[in-house]
C-alpha cells in the first residue's frame, strides 16, 4: 500500500513557568493534545528532554485531513476565546506548526493557503508560523 502525503497542523505555546499547563487549559476552556514539562522526557521512548513547557493542540484527527480544515479547527478555538489568546500570546512564545509529509512523491504536495481569515484572527496575536517539510 503506497502512503499519502500528510499535514499536521497544531497550535503551540511554549516558555511558560509562571503557570502550570492545567491553567492554560482552564483560561483557554480546551484541552491540549499533549504536554512537554520542563527537564522530562518528550516521548517516553527517547531520551530527549524538554528544554522549556510546552502546551499543544494538534488540529488533526487522522492522516487524512487537509490544511484548509485543520486551520479552520484553530480558528475557530482561536475565536470562541480571543480575550485569553490574546493575553497568552503577549506573555508566552505561540507559534502554528505545520509538517508536511512527502510520504509519495508521485502525490501532489498538500497545500497551505493563510486567508484573510487567518489574517484577520492573528493581526493582533502575532502567532508565529513555523513550517516544516519531511522527505
Amino acid at each position: 500500500m503506497v502512503e499519502k502525503n500528510q499535514i499536521l497542523l497544531s497550535l503551540c505555546i511554549f516558555g511558560f513557568d509562571d503557570v502550570s499547563h492545567q491553567e492554560i487549559s482552564n483560561l483557554l476552556g480546551i484541552q491540549p493534545s499533549k504536554v512537554h514539562t520542563k527537564g522530562l522526557k518528550i516521548n517516553p521512548k527517547v531520551d530527549r528532554l524538554a528544554k522549556k513547557n510546552g502546551w499543544f493542540l494538534d488540529a488533526f484527527q487522522s492522516d487524512k485531513e487537509d490544511f484548509e480544515t485543520q486551520i479552520n479547527f484553530i480558528l475557530d478555538v482561536i475565536e470562541k476565546q480571543l480575550e485569553n489568546f490574546e493575553f497568552i500570546c503577549k506573555r508566552y512564545y505561540c507559534e502554528f506548526s505545520c509538517a508536511i509529509f512527502i510520504n509519495n512523491p508521485e502525490e501532489s504536495v498538500p497545500w497551505v493557503h493563510l486567508g484573510p481569515r487567518f489574517n484577520r484572527v492573528n493581526a493582533n496575536l502575532g502567532i508565529e508560523f513555523d513550517f516544516d517539510i519531511y522527505c
